[in-house]
């Protein structure tokens, strides 16, 4: 609690962009995992987590002051009288006779400042107040409270969830039950080709895979443990799917190449068996193994190439037998992340409701957001048609957590019907995601990053010279926009074009690629810091008398060091989770916070979001083969972000078993049974079975040139609210947004 520094605050101003509804004047309330504003006929709860950024606008410099009036005397006035009962519009409320004297001119110059906040389900907010010391109150709280040191802090190590009978919960998915569903260990079929091995028990071969692995059964454990070092962070091929042709996919990460152009035998020999597990020892192979089984290596040439100078690379494969590689030029983290911030720029530009503005918007913007799911599903039909003709399928990237996690869990729904009901979806997500270690807790950024709080300042009206009266001298008004801090990479890049550096943009050498966005990024760098500088001489003119109380929201603030004079590391160690509720640093209040984070800023990235876009895809292009309906997807992107819930949190195994995520946090499918429980049609899709041919089919291949928008989940869904059921039709709201919550989001403490 030291770290909320206003719990409410009344009169508070908030307006959704995108939406032509005004401001709504409420009351905002600032918990230790929420923040919760409150207006007569709607309820809005809004997780830390859930914030991706927000920007403190500060009011601009004083233009015009009194003479018999200080500045000191306006900070200490009091603020506007309360609006009238009902719910008056703020705009009128502003405008009233109330706003009147040296307390009005005050309010008013601090209405003139704002926190615009973005959230990751794709909702934008404005607040604002007519007290400039909450305003900053406000923010240095998000901050503390969205920005935390370990995950323990998070909301799903306080929320709960009610375990009934028969509910699904975090042993939903059993390695030995799922596998032996597929035939692994059975005495006949493809089954007897492999075996179950518990090499990695403890996690001591791979810290990021599950303990018990699936591998050919004729390879030894002693050959996989030399196997594993070929392999980035020892990620060696395991099996993860076995069709009933006995067909298999198996994954894992890149190989140790260099530029020496290093080998393993061990590692030759496993992939070797890999390819040839469908055939009896001795017996002659089914196929003449003209190439026709693949190595799918799902990044683009140049970056796998490339790789060879840090010591990874791609298979040679001179040494790779009865098999091919295919590159399926599926873009890199830092790609993806860059694309959909675009698609958020153009969302929350656009004025327009409609979905067609806003798809013209982001076309226009040129995000290649669409095209990023088009290249995952065309690499998703490579591998479904090989292994449905009977080819083996090794899929690979860098390593093996993101890229690889989308084309195995993608291909594993078109391949077998079980993934296509709900309980089964849950446990391909459990296997593909949570077991095969994908860092969700570091690509979804639940931690908080504080350089996602920025400051600005809002730019004042310039005053219009009077004009004389033949009209010389008159110029028109000039207002200068408020300073976008998410756009300023945007105009470096543009600004690029015409800056010198063309040859190397238009180079084709890899070298001048390269060259070109380290230049870009060397420019960005330095147009943030003049401009920062600019604000800063702003305020030598006119000191801004509030942000001095606030150092931990100055540009470059370094946090106060612990008594050891070490920073505070993340909980993505192996350390045990604290019982304590209390600030991670005893002696630090304000400044002195820790933020501690084992990554930077830039690892985060929609991964896990493109998978489920992938799956609404498929779910489009074949509407009577999955059970679950569109909602179920929407659901689980919003707990995704929402550190509700510990399925979604952690980077792997190691880490969630060290924390003891299974006692200390809740699952997802605890509380997606209870909801199913409640409501058996609540995620059942009613075309399901509906046609009884396509049902006979048991592969299913996706179509990547039918590809569409995805309205519903760039439209802010939010599970924990309720269609409004009486709506002032003078003032009408979306119900997606503005709903009635019947209760808060089951939670135990807020």
């Amino acid at each position: 609690m030291d770290l909320i520094r206003v719990a409410k605050v009344d009169r508070l101003r908030l307006k959704w962009a995108g939406k032509d509804n005004g401001e709504r004047i409420g009351t905002l309330h600032l918990t230790t995992h929420h923040l919760i504003f409150t207006a007569p006929g709607l309820e809005l709860w809004l997780g830390y987590p859930m914030i991706h950024s927000a920007v403190l606008v500060r009011p601009p410099r004083l233009q015009q002051r009194r003479d018999t009036t200080t500045f000191d005397d306006w900070v200490t006035a009091t603020a506007l009288p309360p609006p009238p009962v009902g719910g008056e519009d703020a705009s009128s409320y502003c405008e009233s006779e109330n706003s009147s004297g040296s307390s009005g001119k005050l309010a008013a110059w601090a209405l003139e400042g704002s926190i615009k906040i973005r959230c990751h389900h794709f909702l934008f907010l404005t607040l604002r107040c007519e007290e400039v010391r909450q305003l900053y109150d406000i923010f240095a709280t998000m901050k503390h409270l969205a920005c935390v040191p370990s995950v323990d802090r998070l909301y799903a190590f306080s929320h709960r969830e009610e375990i009934e009978e028969g509910a699904w919960t975090w042993g939903l998915y059993n390695p030995y039950e799922e596998y032996a569903r597929m035939g692994v260990g059975s005495a006949s079929g493809a089954g007897q080709f492999w075996r179950f091995t518990d090499i990695n028990r403890g996690f001591a071969l791979c810290p990021t895979y599950p303990p018990t692995l699936v591998v050919p059964a004729k390879i030894s454990d002693t050959t996989l443990t030399y196997a594993a070092k070929y392999r980035s962070k020892c990620r060696l091929p395991v099996l993860c799917y076995l069709h009933p042709n006995q067909a298999s996919m198996t994954r894992s990460s890149q190989p140790m190449v260099g530029l020496k152009q290093a080998r393993s035998v061990q590692d030759e020999k496993l992939i070797e068996a890999i390819l040839a597990s469908s055939e009896p020892q001795g017996s002659a192979p089914r196929f003449n193994y003209d190439r026709n089984n693949i190595i799918i290596d799902a990044r683009p040439t140049t970056n796998a190439v490339v790789n060879r100078a840090v010591g990874a690379g791609s298979e040679n494969m001179e040494h790779y037998k009865r098999c091919r590689k295919v590159y399926l030029g599926i873009d890199n983290i830092h790609v993806m992340r860059d694309a959909l911030n675009k698609v958020v720029d153009a969302i929350e530009s656009t004025g327009d409701d409609s979905d067609r503005g806003v798809v013209v918007r982001i076309q226009g913007a040129k995000t290649n957001w669409l095209r990023h799911i088009e290249n995952i599903l065309v690499g998703v039909k490579t591998i479904v048609q090989a292994i449905d003709v009977g080819h083996h399928v090794v899929v690979h990237c860098s390593d093996g957590w993101d890229r690889t996690a989308q084309l195995t869990s993608l291909a594993q729904l078109c391949l077998d019907p079980y993934y296509r009901t709900i309980k089964g979806f849950a446990v391909l997500i459990e296997k593909e995601w949570v077991s095969f270690g994908h860092q969700f807790t570091l690509r979804c950024g639940h931690m908080g990053h504080p350089d996602r709080f920025k400051v600005s300042r809002a730019q004042a009206k310039r005053r219009v010279p009077q004009a004389s009266a033949d009209g010389v001298g008159a110029t028109p008004p000039v207002t200068t926009a408020p300073l976008d801090e998410e756009s300023g990479s945007d105009r470096a890049e543009d600004a690029n074009s015409g800056s010198g550096y063309d040859f190397l943009q238009t180079s084709t050498s890899m070298f001048g690629r390269f060259a070109s966005k380290a230049l870009r990024g060397v420019q960005s760098r330095i147009s943030s810091a003049i401009q920062a500088a600019s604000d800063n001489l702003d305020d030598l003119d006119d000191p801004d008398p509030f942000l001095a109380d606030y150092p931990d929201l100055q540009p470059n603030y370094v946090p106060a060091s612990n008594a050891n004079g070490k920073q505070h590391q993340s909980s993505n160690s192996s350390s045990s989770i604290s019982s304590s509720g209390g600030n991670a640093n005893s002696n630090s209040h304000g400044g002195g916070f820790k933020f501690g984070r084992s990554k930077h800023d830039h690892e985060t990235s929609p991964v896990f979001q493109q998978f489920l876009e992938c799956v609404y895809q498929l779910w489009v292009q074949h509407p009577t083969m999955f059970e679950f309906n569109e909602e179920l997807l929407l659901d689980l992107f919003y707990h995704l972000h929402s550190a509700q819930f510990g399925t979604f949190m952690g980077n792997n195994m190691r880490e969630r078993a060290a924390a003891s995520y299974s006692q200390n946090t809740a699952s997802i499918w605890t509380w997606v049974w209870r909801r199913i429980a409640n409501d058996e049609d609540k995620y059942l899709n009613p075309l399901f079975g509906k046609d009884e041919q396509q049902q006979q089919q048991r592969v299913i291949v996706p179509d990547p040139s039918f590809i569409q928008y995805w309205s519903a989940l760039f439209s802010c869904h939010d599970p924990t609210l309720k269609a409004k059921t009486e709506v002032d039709t003078a003032k009408t709201v979306d119900s997606n947004i503005w709903a009635t919550a019947s209760a808060s989001p089951s939670s135990s403490a807020t």
